[in-house]
This record gives C-alpha cells, sequence and structure tokens, in this order.
C-alpha cells in the first residue's frame, strides 16, 4: 500500500478533508492532494508531524511491515499503545506504560526487573533465574543500554 493512499485512508477514517488536514498540518490542501495522489511523500519532519495528528508511526505511514519493540520493555508495539511525550505527541521508541507525558515509569532496572520477575514468571525457573533471564533481556534493549554505559562512564 502507498503512503498516498495511507494517508487518504487514515483521513477518511478520521472524517477529514484535505482542507482540514492542511490546515493542521500547515500547508495547503493541494500539497494534501498530491501525497495522497503519490505525486510527492512527504518530508520527514512532515511525516513525523502527520504520525501524531493520525496516532500512527512513521512506519505505518510509509506502509513498512517491520513490527517495532519498545527500547524499555521489549512488548511489541502498535501505535495504540506507543508513548507520548511532554508535547502529547507519540513517541514511536516506547510503550505507553514505560512512557507517559514524557517521564519514564521505570528509571532503575530493579524496578523493571521486579514488574517482570511478578507479572511474567518463567515456567521452570526459579526467581533468580528469571531475573538474570530478564537482565539479560534488558541489556539488548537501547534504553538499558544506554543506562548501563552511562553508569559505567561515571
Amino acid at each position: 500500500m502507498s503512503t498516498g493512499s495511507i494517508l487518504k485512508g487514515l483521513r477518511d477514517a478520521a472524517m477529514m478533508t484535505q482542507s482540514t488536514l492542511a490546515e493542521k498540518v500547515h500547508v495547503t490542501r493541494q500539497a494534501v492532494s498530491r501525497w495522497e495522489n503519490d505525486e510527492t511523500i512527504p518530508g520527514p519532519d512532515m511525516l513525523v508531524t502527520l504520525s501524531g495528528v493520525f496516532g500512527v508511526s512513521v512506519d505505518a505511514l510509509l506502509g513498512s511491515p517491520e513490527i517495532r519493540f519498545c527500547e524499555c520493555c521489549g512488548m511489541p508495539l502498535e501505535p495504540s499503545i506507543m508513548g507520548r511525550t511532554r508535547d502529547k505527541e507519540t513517541d514511536p521508541r516506547y510503550c505507553k506504560w514505560c512512557l507517559e507525558d514524557g517521564s519514564f515509569a521505570y528509571t532503575e532496572e530493579e524496578q523493571m526487573l521486579d514488574f517482570l520477575v511478578s507479572h511474567m514468571p518463567q515456567e521452570g525457573m526459579n526467581e533468580a533465574e528469571c531475573r538474570a533471564f530478564y537482565h539479560a533481556h534488558l541489556m539488548t534493549l537501547p534504553y538499558w543500554k544506554e543506562k548501563a554505559e552511562k553508569s559505567s562512564a561515571v
């Protein structure tokens, strides 16, 4: 599916006219028409703006089948569960349970491990084995990798 048809479908689903969308994103109605007719593709900044307007990821606007995962907990991400920045914009890197209004729910690895071990125990593992399993998993995620790098640099 093309970016133009995706945009048209999202606009129609939101019951917006081309003019209404154009006003929301500060472009002309003709620009919206050119996007929807696949004559042009919105630039990177505009794709981010449109993703916020429609509550979908930029990947979704581009028709990418890529599956995203929360960079904090590893949960598969869909647009409906993506976190929000302080400005209420969608952040496609995190789920809404890890990032809400620009604040992270889990700032220490032990907090995240406590949650994972208590809510998602691994069958056949005792608590220590489960913690080690999730610790290894967390260290593959960008959020926790960066935190580990910062603490080892101090």
